[in-house]
């Protein structure tokens, strides 16, 4: 009987051409989930770095627009490459851009 229940649950080739793609699909989920959350982790700290800058009055890698009515605006932009988990030979970019409002520049 037990030779029996074995013989029966070993499996196919047909259960195993349907795992694998199966397996990749949640590779490339887990990766594209993986790097929007590293997008959206450097968007939110970048910004935070430019407000606290723009109510500080810091310098910083900042791009400074003044603008008519006094005051200036504070533009971050960066590029930075991602390291995958499925394609180690090609990087992806992801570009960061915050924008804020310097106080301190107001007379």
């Amino acid at each position: 009987m037990r030779k029996l229940l074995f013989n029966k649950s070993r499996g196919s080739v047909e259960s195993f051409i349907t795992v694998i793609p199966q397996v990749f699909i949640f590779l490339v989920m887990f990766q594209l989930i993986f790097m929007q959350f590293s997008v959206m982790r450097d968007s939110n700290l970048s910004q935070g770095e430019v407000a606290r800058a723009g109510i500080s009055g810091e310098n910083g890698e900042f791009e400074s627009y003044q603008l008519i009515g006094g005051g200036s605006l504070l533009v971050l932009n960066k590029q930075k490459s991602l390291n995958k988990f499925i394609d180690f030979n090609y990087q992806a970019n992801k570009k960061i851009v915050a924008v804020a409002f310097d106080e301190e520049s107001i007379k």
